[in-house]
């Protein structure tokens, strides 16, 4: 039997502006997304039955259609009516629920590795719609690198290529606190969202400056979870007081992210923070 074995990575948004609530009930969203050097692994197994079987290295990760994993496989099944079957073994290392974006890093490697396990010959285009059924973040995934998207409304699903963010060290430091995209979306506080256009930032990485793009950071939902959540605005100043050049809590969190100049700064705050109980990571950009 056919067997492969892939890496899924996590991601951080540089920068998220909130434009506006849709008529959907949905919001449309502007955000930058990198991809760094934190991998969930997947592995591949073709079986006789036609069925998904998920396993995980973690229990608290459901191995059934909650799991993006089992969507991914299910809603290209569905699109493409093949009768095959699949074991997936998910090795979990990026945090569940923190704005890392893992699952559906997840979800778009089983999309890209089915299509080639399978023989379907589905364009990227094709994928990226199926992965729309999935998750916000899944069709990001897809394309990878530095990429600027506009979910929801009509520009959604559309990315355009930014450079890349120059060498550098990011401290990852996830503290134990689950937040819910509902809950957080009904914090919205819509007279003061979408006032950073993202620009500055794109400008930024233009130029390659990293103290620039630093001091460009932006995520419009800090604007409310850091009053809600002491402990994330915590961890924002001590990633600063230990030598970042700028930290951001990623996506709607709960991670906070420092972006170092130099590997001893970073090492010295990893240090610091590892006397805590969060889980820490320290990784470079790209994959």
């Amino acid at each position: 039997m056919k067997k492969t074995s892939l890496k899924a990575p996590a991601k951080i948004n540089l920068g998220l502006s909130i434009l506006r609530k849709l008529p959907n009930g949905y919001h449309e969203v502007k955000t930058i997304y990198v991809q760094i050097s934190l991998f969930d692994l997947l592995s591949f197994k073709e079986i006789k039955e036609n069925k998904i079987i998920i396993d995980c290295n973690s229990k608290a990760i459901p191995i059934n259609y909650k799991n993006l994993v089992y969507q991914a496989a299910w809603w290209l099944k569905k699109e493409t009516r093949v009768k095959k079957g699949i074991r997936i073994r998910l090795k979990k290392n990026i945090p569940v629920g923190s704005g890392l974006g893992g699952g559906s890093s997840d979800a778009a490697v089983v999309l890209k590795e089915l299509n080639n396990f399978w023989h379907l010959n589905l364009s990227k285009n094709k994928l990226i719609s199926i992965a729309k059924n999935i998750g916000a973040d899944v069709a990001y995934h897809l394309v990878g690198g530095t990429q600027l998207e506009t979910q929801g409304g009509e520009k959604a699903g559309r990315f355009i290529a930014l450079n890349k963010l120059p060498p550098c060290y990011i401290l990852l430091c996830v503290p134990d606190i689950r937040l819910e995209s509902s809950q957080e979306y009904s914090w919205v506080k819509y007279d003061v969202i979408g006032k950073n256009s993202l620009e500055l930032l794109i400008k930024a990485l233009a130029s390659g400056d990293l103290a620039k793009i630093s001091a460009n950071l932006h995520n419009d939902f800090e604007l409310w979870v850091l009053e809600k959540y002491p402990l994330i605005r915590k961890i924002k100043e001590e990633m600063i007081k230990y030598g970042a050049l700028n930290s951001l809590m990623s996506g709607k969190g709960s991670a906070v992210f420092g972006i170092f100049d130099s590997l001893k700064k970073a090492k010295l705050a990893q240090d610091y923070f590892k006397q805590s109980c969060y889980k820490i990571f320290l990784v470079r950009p790209g994959i």
